[in-house]
């Protein structure tokens, strides 16, 4: 305690006198070097310098205390910048531990900390100000009487003064008995319903505020035909007609509205039951059962509570759904409305005690692991995706590394990384005058497109203005004959973003690149796509073609095969279906409807002739030939023919990481050390096998090593 006075006041005397950020710094009483940036850092925003872009000066109110070496001054100074420093005296009262200090700011003041650190060095100031002193025999701090006396004298903040901050913690939970078919509904789901729910929202017009859903759902009561309901949308809400039916479609599939008739709808009977009851719990169990990561908001605020934190946590905890921060929005406005959380800042939200109780008795998707995909029907039997798996493992590595602000290089590769997963070239550099990294970016067989790329570690968490500089940016652009820059850290903040757009140089966080190797892995890019996310701001376009061919595949193979199988189908029209037929099919199920041309690119790729996984007839029509199992197992044959042999994989193939038998063992280090000695492989009968096993083969040529390996562990070859 005795250091941190005239640390200050040395430090504060030295920035007046040089106010460069980047200059070393030595503290004079233990000798300790960093420099003026690191230690100006540990300040924080406390209103005694004030920062330029390159440059520090001191506060008028810091000069004052210089002058008047007043204590009681700098007290006033750091409470009336910085929370819960006067309010803390306030609350010592004749004596409080840390803990009951830190309850005490999070029940009366909204701050939740989830440790004691920022009670201690609150604490730790207002004893080196002497005005507050720590017993040891009972680990209290205890006001000193100039303690008081100022306490007296200070301008206190009373809870109700602060902006968002409500009575809600006051409150007596208390939930509402759930009616009987919302609580039917919540029983019924398990880890896989609960893992197959939609991943998002869908449009409502007029937004998704409680109060919304209620009038959505009332214009439908008793009964409406579509027609009408589209009518009273457009007019209530003054929408278009295709913006009023794809809301139609969104509460359809939320299970708010159902279909009644030809044209006909009215209220789910959950719905009815949370309309008549009144309880907006109802309606976030009810959006809970179709929607993935509504409940488990609520889990993720129980330890997080600023949006980029959640996500994160929301990221890493369920890998296989991510939500985008407009989405993460939706869900805070629904569960803020029914009092479950509360916002107490400009991005920060807690749970309230209504929240925790509501939170223990739903149902909630289980974690897993950033590495670990969600499960899904048919995946048991899957070989690895060494990259896909590689990426998963990943994730938390960025994430953790861009904030690892003492060792830089660490957050320079795990971007390197990244990008190498991502598909593209990259060079590390680094050191005075040079960039970090260089991406090449493979766009055509005519160009490519160099990208210089400039690594920002922060131990807070945000990347400020005074971080970057521009024109050293640009000069390592024109030094690498790039042509475009970009800047990566763990988040950015003040006026940088604005500055950035300006400069025309996007700003990629820790959480966009994690964001992106965990999507990879089930909806993969080439690098002119992820070129167009990045300079294009054409995000979500990209991404939602990637998922919606993929899913297209799916369902398009799904309803031959179900049609191929159906006894009325056959009857009809010997199970086969026009692109037509499967899009009144699609229309009908709760997913976003396929559009025909998605249905027929569908269909082109399913009944090329290498795939051979559907029979276009004369008429026109399509049949099966083989489930989507097969067709999926087709499939990576494909990958696995386009995989072995090229140079490029090495390291990266599936088989190179499969936990080996003995006699595989023998086989790939065979190929390894040609000169060793190899089993009496006889390529006639590798060939052999593997026709009658399903393998594919060629009838010339080099034999892949991972078809000698499996051969070599059939044992017999049968």
């Amino acid at each position: 305690m005795d250091q941190m006075l005239p640390n200050l006041r040395d430090l504060l005397r030295d920035i007046d006198c040089d106010g460069a950020v980047e200059r070393p710094f030595t503290w004079r009483i233990t000798g300790a070097e960093t420099t003026i940036k690191a230690a100006v850092h540990s300040l924080g925003s406390c209103g005694l310098i004030v920062k330029g872009r390159d440059t520090l000066r001191l506060s008028h109110e810091a000069r004052v205390f210089l002058d008047r070496e007043d204590t009681d001054y700098l007290a006033a100074v750091l409470h009336a910048n910085v929370r819960f420093v006067g309010e803390m005296l306030r609350e010592i009262g004749s004596g409080r531990s840390h803990a009951e200090l830190n309850k005490a700011a999070e029940i009366s003041y909204g701050l939740k900390w989830g440790t004691l650190d920022q009670v201690r060095r609150r604490s730790s100031w207002l004893r080196a100000l002497g005005l507050a002193e720590l017993w040891d025999h009972s680990n209290q701090v205890v006001l000193t009487d100039r303690g008081r006396s100022l306490r007296n004298a200070l301008q206190l903040t009373q809870t109700n003064e602060i902006p968002g901050f409500t009575d809600l913690y006051q409150k007596v939970p208390e939930l509402k008995p759930t009616g009987p078919l919302t609580l039917a509904a919540l029983e019924s789901l398990d880890q896989n319903a609960l893992a197959h729910r939609k991943p998002q929202l869908g449009y409502l017009a007029g937004g998704s505020s409680l109060d919304n859903f209620r009038v959505l759902a009332d214009l439908a009561s008793p009964s409406t035909t579509k027609d009408d309901y589209i009518r009273q949308c457009v007019d209530q809400f003054t929408v278009k007609k295709s913006s009023a039916e794809q809301t139609l479609w969104t509460l359809r599939a939320l299970n708010i509205l159902e279909q009644v008739g030809m044209h006909t709808f009215a209220p789910a009977p959950v719905a009815v039951e949370w309309l008549d009851s009144g309880n907006p719990l109802d309606l976030v169990r009810i959006l809970h059962c179709k929607v993935a990561l509504v409940g488990e908001v609520l889990s993720a605020l129980r330890e997080e509570s600023e949006t980029g934190a959640v996500l994160r946590w929301l990221t890493l905890r369920f890998p296989g759904h991510r939500l985008s921060r407009g989405e993460l929005t939706r869900r805070f406005a629904i569960l803020n409305d029914a009092e479950l959380i509360e916002r107490i800042g400009h991005t920060r939200y807690r749970i309230t005690p209504l929240g925790e109780l509501f939170h223990a008795s739903l149902p909630c998707l289980e974690r897993t692991e950033a590495h670990s995909p969600p499960h899904r029907e048919n995946q048991a039997a899957r070989p690895a995706d060494t990259s896909s798996v590689a990426m998963g493992n990943h994730v938390q590595e960025v994430l953790d590394a861009a904030f690892d602000s003492a060792n830089p290089r660490r957050f320079e590769e795990a971007v390197a990384v990244s990008f190498r997963l991502l598909g593209m070239e990259v060079e590390q550099h680094g050191g005075p005058g040079k960039t970090d990294l260089l991406v090449v970016f493979w766009i055509s067989p005519t160009r490519r497109c160099r990208v210089t790329v400039e690594v920002k570690t922060d131990s807070a968490g945000v990347v400020h203005e005074n971080d970057i500089k521009f024109d050293a940016l640009e000069e390592h652009r024109k030094i690498h004959k790039a042509e475009r820059v970009i800047v990566v850290g763990p988040d950015f903040g003040g006026r940088l973003p604005q500055w950035a757009k300006k400069k025309n140089i996007p700003l990629i966080s820790a959480g966009n690149i994690a964001g992106w190797l965990n999507r990879s892995r089930f909806a993969r890019l080439f690098p002119q796509e992820l070129f167009d996310i990045i300079f294009s701001e054409s995000a979500h376009s990209v991404w939602t073609s990637a998922t919606r061919s993929l899913e297209a595949i799916g369902q398009v193979s799904s309803a031959l095969w179900e049609s191929g199988n159906d006894e009325n189908d056959i009857e009809f029209n010997e199970g086969a279906l026009t692109a037509r037929d499967i899009w009144r099919m699609s229309k009908g199920t709760e997913r976003n409807p396929l559009s025909p041309r998605e249905i027929e690119d569908a269909l082109s790729l399913l009944s090329n002739p290498l795939l051979a996984a559907s029979v276009r007839t004369k008429n026109g029509e399509f049949i099966a030939t083989a489930p989507p199992q097969l067709v999926a197992a087709r499939l990576r044959t494909f990958a696995d023919a386009l995989e072995d042999g090229l140079p490029g994989l090495a390291g990266s193939s599936a088989s190179d990481h499969h936990v080996l038998s003995p006699e595989q063992e023998e086989a790939e280090a065979a190929v390894r050390n040609p000169g060793r000695a190899t089993p009496d492989v006889a390529p006639e009968q590798v060939r052999r096998w593997a026709k009658v096993n399903g393998r594919p083969v060629s009838s010339k040529g080099r034999l892949p090593n991972s078809l000698v390996a499996e051969y070599l562990a059939a044992g017999d070859g049968t």
